[in-house]
């Protein structure tokens, strides 16, 4: 599965780094891991979802809008990064839809800035190592 999912913040900031070619499989395996690591979370849960290393995808509108959020009750910030102007487009409109708190940046440092702004119980936010692409 070309996506890898860890902590930024231990069971507060969850990140998730998807690259390489993603499937509709990898996103239904990545919604399963996240949840997995969200169950393990009794705080506000931050995630960031980064795509800036993805190369291709084989998904349609519906497959992200079934696929964008795992199902956590106490979901804080659910935030996409891409460098990619249309997907960043989609990615707020299905988030607008789904009514969920989210934001869509182009790059993985300007989502932690935000997070850190938005969240001062946060300790200080480090950029996370990236999966092998």
């Amino acid at each position: 599965m070309p996506i890898a999912v860890s902590w930024i913040v231990e069971k507060r900031v969850l990140y998730s780094h998807m690259y390489g070619h993603i499937s509709h499989q990898d996103l239904v395996d990545q919604k399963q891991t996240l949840e997995q690591y969200g169950a393990q979370s009794e705080h506000l849960l931050h995630l960031i979802n980064d795509a800036t290393d993805t190369t291709s995808t084989e998904l349609g509108l519906r497959d992200l809008q079934q696929m964008q959020f795992a199902n956590f009750v106490n979901l804080g910030w659910a935030i996409y990064v891409t460098p990619n102007k249309l997907h960043r487009f989609f990615a707020s409109v299905i988030t607008q839809l789904s009514g969920k708190r989210s934001r869509e940046f182009s790059t993985l440092d300007e989502a932690l800035h935000f997070l850190q702004d938005i969240d001062d119980t946060l300790p200080p936010l480090i950029s996370p190592i990236k999966a092998i692409s």
